[in-house]
C-alpha cells in the first residue's frame, strides 16, 4: 500500500474526516490513540483508491476498495469498532468472502469509499497547498545515492514543476473519473510540497524483471495525463510497438529458427495507417483500436461473448470492454487488417509456451511467455539508460523520460545500439511532454 502523507496524519484533518466524533473533546490518552487509529485506517482506505493494486476485481468503480483482514490487523487491531466506525461515516461494506482453494482464488471483503470522503480529503489538500512553501517551476534532477539497474544509476529524486501541477490540479472537476485523477495529484503535491518539490523515486526489480517505481512518489507509475504536467518541458523517448517489435525476435532466438512475420511487420511500418483504416470502417474512437492492437501484442483473447464465471457473475471480455460492444468486438477480430496479424502473434504465443513448459515450470503458459518479454524488454530498457546517461529523469517499461531530447542522429545510433546488442530491431519516437 501507499503511505499516508504526513499532512493528513493530524487531528485536524481526523476531524474533517470523521463525522462521529471530535478529536478535541477526547481526553483520555488510549481513547484518543485508539480513535486516531481508526482515523488513519479510514484514510488509508481513500488513499488505495488511487492504487490499482487494492482496487477490488469485482467491481469497475473507483472507489470499491479491498478490505482485507490483513489491511484490518495492520491498521486497527480490534476489527469491531473500526467497521462501526466506517458504517458512521458513510463508508459501505460489501462482507461477502471466499477463502481460496486448490482451483479457486478466494474473494476479499470489499468497502465502498463515500465520495464526500474523498472530496473533503482533496479540498482539505488543496487549502495545505495553499499555505505552504513558494511554488517552483523548473524540473531538476538528484543523482545523489542512486538506485542502479544492473550496472545502470536511476536519479534518486525529481524535481517536479508544482506550479503547473498546481494549476492543472485547480482546474480539474469534481465528477466521475477526475474526482479520482484529482485526488491522485493533490496527494503527490502534497508530498512534494513537504519536500521542496522533490519526489524520492523508489523502485524494484519485479520476478519478471522489470523495474517497477514504487509509493505515491514514484513518477513511472503516475497516469500519463499527469505525467504530462508534472514533468512538463521533459522530453518521453518511446519504442514504437515494443510487444510486436521484440516478440519476433524473441521467437527466432529461442525457437532456434529465422522466420519472418509479413504482417507484424506491415503493422509496425504502417501502424498509424492500419489503426486509422480499423477505426474508420467500424466508426469507433481510434484510441479504442490502439488500445485494442495493443492488448493483441499482450495475448489477448478473441473470445467477446459475455459469460457467467463459477461465482454467477458476468464477466466482459477484454476485447468487449474495450469497445463497449461485443457486435462491433467481434467487428474487430474479423476485419482484414487484424486477422494476419492476430494468427501470427497467437502462433509466437503457443510456441514459446509449448517451448518454455520445461525451463519456467513454475508459470501459467501465458506467463512463460510474459516472463520472456519482460525480461528482455528490460536488457532492452538497461541498453537506453546506458545510451542517455545522466540525462535520464525516469525509467518507465518500453520507454525513458530524459531533461533534453536527443537529436535524430542521436535516435537513430540508439535502434542501432539496440539492435547490434539485443537483435531487437525498434523504431523510436520521442515526444515533449505537456505539448499534447
Amino acid at each position: 500500500m501507499n503511505e499516508i502523507p504526513p499532512v493528513l496524519l493530524c487531528d485536524e484533518f481526523r476531524n474533517v474526516l470523521r463525522d462521529d466524533i471530535d478529536f478535541n473533546s477526547i481526553t483520555h490518552k488510549s481513547t484518543k490513540k485508539k480513535q486516531r487509529r481508526i482515523a488513519d485506517a479510514m484514510t488509508q482506505l481513500i488513499i488505495n483508491t488511487c492504487d490499482k493494486f487494492e482496487k477490488h476485481k469485482d467491481y469497475p468503480a473507483e472507489n470499491v476498495v479491498k478490505l482485507s483482514r490483513q489491511f484490518q490487523k495492520r491498521m486497527v487491531r480490534n476489527f469491531q469498532p473500526f467497521q462501526q466506525a466506517l458504517a458512521d461515516n458513510d463508508f459501505s461494506i460489501d462482507h461477502y468472502y471466499r477463502p481460496p482453494t486448490n482451483t479457486l482464488g478466494g474473494i476479499t471483503k470489499s468497502v465502498i469509499v463515500p465520495e464526500s470522503k474523498i472530496k473533503e480529503t482533496i479540498h482539505y489538500l488543496a487549502q495545505q497547498s495553499i499555505e505552504s512553501v513558494e511554488l517552483n517551476d523548473e524540473v531538476l534532477i538528484s543523482w545523489r545515492d542512486p538506485q542502479t539497474f544492473g550496472e545502470h544509476p536511476i536519479p534518486s529524486k525529481v524535481r517536479i514543476n508544482t506550479s503547473v501541477l498546481t494549476d492543472y490540479c485547480n482546474s480539474m472537476k469534481e465528477v466521475g473519473s477526475e474526482l479520482y485523477k484529482k485526488l491522485h495529484l493533490q496527494l503527490r503535491l502534497s508530498i512534494a510540497q513537504e519536500n521542496d518539490g522533490w519526489l524520492s523515486q523508489n523502485y524494484r526489480v519485479s520476478d519478471f524483471g522489470r523495474l517497477v517505481g514504487t509509493g505515491l512518489s514514484s513518477l513511472q507509475t503516475m497516469p500519463k495525463t499527469l505525467l504530462n504536467e508534472i514533468l512538463n518541458g521533459c522530453v518521453e523517448v518511446d519504442v514504437n510497438a515494443s510487444s510486436m517489435s521484440l516478440l519476433p525476435s524473441i521467437y527466432n532466438r529461442v525457437m532456434d529458427k529465422t522466420l519472418t512475420f509479413p504482417c507484424i511487420e506491415r503493422y509496425k511500418k504502417h501502424r498509424t495507417t492500419i489503426r486509422e483504416v480499423v477505426s474508420l470502417s467500424l466508426g469507433v474512437d481510434l484510441k479504442m483500436v490502439k488500445q485494442a492492437y495493443t492488448a493483441i501484442g499482450f495475448g489477448l483473447r478473441k473470445n467477446t461473448k459475455t459469460y457467467k464465471n463459477v461465482d454467477d457473475t458476468w464477466i466482459v471480455p477484454t476485447l468487449t470492454e474495450i469497445f463497449g460492444n461485443e457486435r462491433i468486438a467481434k467487428s474487430f477480430v474479423e476485419h482484414k487488417e487484424v486477422k494476419g496479424l492476430w494468427k501470427e502473434v497467437a502462433e509466437i504465443f503457443s510456441s514459446l509456451s509449448r517451448e518454455t513448459k520445461s525451463t519456467l515450470p513454475d508459470y501459467k503458459s501465458s506467463q512463460r511467455v510474459s516472463y520472456l518479454y519482460q525480461t528482455n524488454e528490460a536488457e532492452m530498457l538497461k541498453v537506453m539508460m546506458e545510451f542517455v546517461g545522466r540525462s535520464l529523469v525516469i525509467t518507465k517499461h518500453d520507454a525513458i523520460v530524459l531533461k533534453s531530447p536527443l537529436t535524430i542522429s542521436q535516435l537513430r545510433q540508439l535502434e542501432d545500439k539496440i539492435y547490434q546488442t539485443l537483435g531487437f530491431d525498434v523504431s523510436l519516437t520521442q515526444r515533449i511532454l505537456g505539448n499534447d
